[in-house]
């Protein structure tokens, strides 16, 4: 999908379909949805970070949704924290997907491995409940 600016600028988003065919509007809502991520990341860092939370690098998310796990790869984000962060609001919003839906999901929700295949951040819909006020 690409996004063409007034001044001629573009910005071009690719997604990971898999099997599941996807309707426009369902397309430009996830695009939109990556590019408010990117800008979010986009912060100076603040302080100092461990060796561990300064790894930045590209890592791959896979959501559970409905029994079956999406696979997004190629995300790169800053740092381990970045990471985490991402994991647990991207759970967040499952969570209230199913919530609007009157599901109510069991098991992992999100996590996110790095470019070796490590697991190096979870979420679990356990996790979220436990959160709740």
């Amino acid at each position: 999908m690409k996004f063409l600016g007034e001044g001629g600028e573009a910005v071009s988003v690719t997604m990971a379909t898999g099997d599941q065919v996807r309707e426009h509007a369902e397309i430009i809502e996830k695009a939109k949805q990556m590019l408010v991520q990117i800008v979010a990341f986009d912060q100076p860092d603040v302080g100092t970070a461990t060796p561990e939370e300064s790894e930045a690098g590209v890592y791959t998310f896979e959501y559970r949704d409905h029994g079956v796990a999406r696979i997004m790869p190629g995300i790169s984000l800053p740092s381990r924290q970045a990471v985490q962060d991402e994991v647990k609001r991207s759970a967040e919003d499952l969570w209230k997907d199913a919530l609007d839906k009157l599901e109510a999901p069991v098991g992992w929700a999100v996590r996110a491995r790095d470019s070796h295949g490590e697991v190096v951040a979870t979420c679990s819909y356990e996790d979220i409940q436990l959160r709740e006020p």
